[in-house]
């Protein structure tokens, strides 16, 4: 537990206030008879609030920030392991400082805002699923300028924080929130696939149907699809029988490329033969024909032929190299149309279907296996939605009982410990506060037949006592602001029940003789720090006089 805090900022008529210790039970932060304002007493608690790991104290008072300045205020605490003494300040807040037991700042032993609260977690046993140290204390923190002092909303940790997360919060203070947190994921992981699923229909990634009949209609056609194969695979003697839509139209597509390839091929065959006969084309066969063109024509001039011959000759010549290199280009192209055919007619060989079957056949076969596989997708799709619809709700619904569950038992636990409260301060005489948990998402907190204003902050502090009393939590922060609406005798009793507790609390009273004798002598035994006006304030002065 904390015992002692210091800050050379803390003054009283201009000497240092130095260490003060605070225990377990009640510790008062007393204030003058007058009941003087701005001298501190808020602020003190807004510290012990930072000393826990809070912000308010460097975001909500801007002023003292301003007056006082960068200022570190040291503490130690007391746990079973021994003493540890730290340091945190004002302007480099986000990290704590380990000290020695003089309040030498450890050089290079500092711990980030986040270890430091999971140390304070461990050791004061808060180390509860989902439970951080700033989630269980916060909410029962309740000084002035926080947003905890709402008192029909007792759970709340700020104003912004919806009643579903308050309930949370005070499920995981009662360590009731692990079997939910599993339940949780497990409702959340089934609506997960239960969206992925629809959204790759609503994107049309996969087949689906959008309603019944649509459904009754494919399983109509899926009937006929099916005839229609059958009657194919008769018609083609059971060449059909081990294809599927793939593998027929690959075979389709196979047979028709390689129906490509064999034209292309014979193209080829034609010019490479056209190209040899005009590479054999020579003089001496027109050497040939001339005897006979002499024959039929006397008068020729041969001469000239012979001349248009030669330049023939000449032309042949310049062209042969021509020919063979077209003749060599047609042939490594045949050879490589060879080659394809032959893988492709492999292929065809692997499939091991009847290579015959035509190109018609093949295609109507792939046409009705595909839209036979679509539509049947489509059904079983829309049966699958069905049962991840089902399975969703059913984690869901167990989400919800299991919700209810604990929800009853800790509304039942902390309601019964405010009426055992309720009655040591009344003596059974007066009607305890009650916590209504609607459901996971609402609550209300009232006094049945008491709605004073005094009875409202009576029960907030009833409410914060038994929380006190029923879980790990360490302490509890009230100030006056709350406590002040409270009649005189019921604060008595108050005083007490903070005392006997082995946890601490601290508290801001002023006006101490206003009260009974009894509760005078309890806030003078438990006095931590007296404020006054003036040099008597917290940090020796105050501010706000002209």
């Amino acid at each position: 537990m904390l015992i002692e805090i210091l800050c050379d900022k803390f003054l009283d008529h201009g000497r240092p206030r130095g260490r003060i210790p605070v225990h377990s039970g009640l510790n008062v932060v007393l204030g003058s008879d007058s009941g003087s304002n701005s001298i501190g007493k808020s602020t003190f608690l807004m510290i012990i609030d930072f000393i826990f790991g809070g912000t308010d104290y460097i975001d909500r008072l801007t002023d003292v920030q301003t007056e006082v300045g960068v200022h570190t205020i040291f503490f130690t605490f007391a746990f079973e392991n021994g003493l540890y003494h730290f340091g945190r300040s004002t302007g480099e807040y986000n990290k704590v400082y380990r000290c020695n037991s003089d309040y030498d700042i450890l050089e290079g032993k500092d711990l980030s805002l986040d270890d430091y609260t999971e140390f304070l977690s461990r050791e004061y046993k808060l180390n509860l699923p989902g439970l951080t140290l700033r989630n269980a204390i916060g909410r029962f923190i309740r000084v002035y300028k926080r947003e905890t002092l709402d008192e029909e909303h007792p759970l709340h940790q700020a104003k912004q924080e919806t009643a579903k997360v308050a309930i949370e919060g005070l499920l995981k203070i009662l360590d009731l929130y692990s079997g939910i947190a599993e339940q949780s994921k497990i409702a959340k992981d089934a609506k997960d696939r239960y969206a992925t699923f629809r959204n790759a229909q609503k994107y049309q990634y996969i087949p689906f149907v959008r309603n019944q009949t649509e459904f009754n209609n494919n399983e109509k056609r899926l009937v006929e699809l099916a005839f229609q194969a059958e009657d194919l695979v008769r018609k083609s003697s059971g060449g059909l029988l081990d294809l599927d839509s793939v593998q027929a139209e690959q075979l389709s597509l196979l047979q028709n490329s390689l129906s490509n390839y064999k034209r292309q091929r014979s193209r080829l065959i034609s010019q490479l033969r056209a190209i040899r006969t005009d590479k054999e084309l020579g003089q001496k066969k027109f050497k040939r024909n001339y005897e006979a063109l002499q024959r039929f024509f006397p008068n020729v001039d041969l001469l000239r032929i012979d001349a248009i011959e030669e330049f023939h000759k000449q032309l042949a010549g310049i062209l042969k190299d021509e020919f063979s290199e077209a003749e060599d280009n047609l042939r490594a192209t045949v050879d490589l149309i060879d080659t394809e055919m032959t893988t492709i007619e492999t292929n065809i060989a692997k499939i091991g279907a009847v290579t015959d079957l035509s190109k018609a056949v093949l295609e109507q076969y792939a046409s009705i296996d595909k839209e036979l596989k679509t539509l049947r997708a489509a059904n079983d799709n829309c049966v699958e939605t069905e049962k991840l619809t089902e399975t969703a709700k059913a984690y869901e619904e167990s989400l919800n009982n299991l919700v209810r569950e604990q929800i009853s038992f800790m509304q039942q636990a902390i309601n019964a410990e405010m009426v055992i409260i309720n009655n040591a301060i009344y003596d059974g005489k007066k009607t305890a506060p009650s916590l209504l948990i609607s459901d996971a998402s609402h609550y209300s907190f009232f006094t049945p037949r008491d709605g004073g204003t005094g009875s409202q902050y009576k029960g907030l502090v009833v409410f914060d006592l038994a929380m006190l009393n029923i879980t790990n939590l360490p302490l509890l922060v009230h100030d006056s602001v709350m406590l002040k609406h409270i009649a005189d005798e019921a604060i008595e009793r108050i005083l007490l029940l903070y005392s006997k507790t082995p946890k601490q609390v601290f508290i801001a009273m002023d006006k101490e003789g206003s009260y009974t004798e009894e509760a005078q002598k309890i806030m003078e035994k438990t006095k931590i720090l007296q404020l006054s006006i003036g040099e008597g304030a917290l940090f020796g002065r105050t501010w706000n006089d002209i």
